[in-house]
């Protein structure tokens, strides 16, 4: 969702979501929290939740999309700059 020139997104309005499901690592609810409003979300279902839980999953995603990179990809980098290569 695209935020609009100088006007305010407003974060409480209703958004459908559906997250992945699998059998395997994507299996179980998921809690979301941001500021004491709590949120246990059935994967596999779409449900709706206010705008600014979206966000918070999208934001979690990008994060663990980062973190896997500097797992798998990030070490080489460290590595060319210890070797003086970079």
């Amino acid at each position: 969702m695209e935020k609009k020139t100088n006007e305010k997104m407003d974060l409480t309005q209703p958004v459908e979501i559906q997250l992945f499901k699998d059998n395997d690592k994507y299996r179980d609810d998921v809690f979301v929290s941001v500021n004491c409003n709590n949120y246990l979300i059935k994967r596999g279902e779409r449900v709706t939740v206010p705008l600014y839980i979206k966000l918070a999953l999208d934001r979690a995603q990008e994060q663990r999309k980062a973190a896997e990179y500097y797992r798998d990809e990030g070490w080489k980098d460290s590595l060319i700059i210890q070797e003086g290569k970079g």
